[in-house]
């Protein structure tokens, strides 16, 4: 008899080994041959056949270990003929002896008979000598495939956010600009946009959504759509996130608020912005490093929450970040923080190189400060205006 804790590292093994967008058909064909191969002699299963129900009969879809006729018109009596319903794993008597039946998808369309080669008193009971291991197979097939939708719900979330972002280089004028966002998960709640309002005009956005995962990356998506939404109406950045924090406050997620940088940066370098509870973007020309706070609070919170228009200056020569709270909090083995001491240090080492090089730069600095996984989703959005 094989050891329990082998056969559920095989089984986990099993289904790792599995392609995370495989159909449960898919899954079905490529696990139950190890199935029964791995567990065939240590449990008497000596025959494992799938059933597909296509409109109102099962047919039989695959077999693998010793032959043995299908039993399609039993599973059919089984679970199509108006009998009261099953609970799976169901252990019985076929024409063919023990067997077990496990559902392999949610709405039992999807059948794995087992047959066991110890029939013991012909009344089911070599199937019921393993029915923990059944339980067992049964409760790990069903985890399975839910983690693994999950995870293709995930997967979507970050293709819509990375579509989200601006693709390929970006130009505006006589502009440098370039930008990185890095999630501490697949997906993250990080997120920045650079649109484009006329010839003369941009909009740059740098938003960060509290929390991680596919919550705080929808968030951090409708945040997006909203502003792009208030740009084209050609409404005040002031209303815009006026409107924008009482959305975020009806959407009924309150334990999930946003901070944000949303600013308007004209070719004369004028730039007019509203810092909604975000870490400051840090301004850098001859004068010194300058620290943009003028704004309000977090969006969500209050639904009457205003903010105050604040207005910068970028320079010939000067240079600009916008920034979440992950680059600052970033904290290596003794608990210090890469702080906006690091991030003004790297902003005023790098004043005269390319943005893509500098933005680079930035996170070479982040790593070597603190090696390994980000904790915190890093997104920084940089431009610099030449002499």
């Amino acid at each position: 008899m094989i050891e329990l804790k082998t056969f559920y590292r095989r089984m986990e093994r099993s289904f790792g080994d599995e392609n995370r967008r495989s159909s449960p058909l898919k899954f079905a064909v490529r696990w139950l041959p190890h199935l029964v191969e791995d567990l065939g002699e240590a449990f008497g299963l000596s025959t494992a056949h799938l059933y597909v129900r296509r409109h109102d009969a099962f047919s039989l879809a695959g077999n693998w270990g010793s032959p043995c006729p299908s039993i399609a018109g039993d599973i059919d009596e089984r679970l199509l003929a108006g009998r009261p319903a099953i609970e799976f794993p169901w252990t019985g008597v076929s024409a063919a002896g023990d067997i077990a039946l496990l559902e392999l998808d949610e709405d039992a369309a999807l059948v794995a008979a087992l047959f066991f080669s110890r029939a013991g008193s012909g009344d089911g009971a070599g199937a019921r000598d393993h029915l923990g291991v059944l339980s067992s197979l049964q409760y790990a097939v069903r985890q399975h495939r839910r983690r693994h939708e999950l995870e293709d719900l995930v997967e979507q979330a970050r293709v819509i956010q990375t579509s989200l972002l601006p693709a390929g280089p970006i130009a505006f004028g006589e502009y440098d600009i370039a930008a990185i966002s890095v999630p501490a998960r697949r997906v993250g709640g990080d997120v920045f946009d650079i649109i484009e309002l006329d010839a003369e005009t941009i909009a740059i956005a740098v938003a960060d959504a509290s929390g991680h995962g596919l919550p705080a990356a929808l968030q951090a998506r409708d945040v997006i759509t909203g502003l792009r939404m208030g740009v084209e109406r050609d409404l005040k950045i002031t209303r815009t996130i006026e409107k924008l924090n009482r959305v975020i406050h009806r959407s009924g997620l309150v334990t999930r608020f946003i901070s944000m940088v949303f600013g308007e940066l004209e070719s004369n370098g004028n730039f007019s912005y509203i810092n909604a509870g975000h870490p400051p973007p840090l301004l850098v020309d001859d004068r010194g490093v300058h620290e943009l706070t003028v704004g309000g609070m977090i969006l969500g919170p209050n639904p009457l929450a205003s903010y105050k228009l604040g207005f910068a200056h970028v320079d010939r020569g000067a240079s600009l970040v916008m920034y979440t709270d992950g680059v600052i909090e970033h904290r290596n083995e003794r608990g210090e923080m890469f702080g906006v001491a690091g991030v003004t240090g790297w902003l005023t080492d790098q004043r005269s190189a390319r943005a893509e090089e500098a933005i680079a730069d930035l996170i070479d600095r982040l790593r070597a400060f603190a090696p390994g996984r980000f904790e915190d989703d890093v997104t920084a959005v940089y431009l610099r205006r030449p002499l």
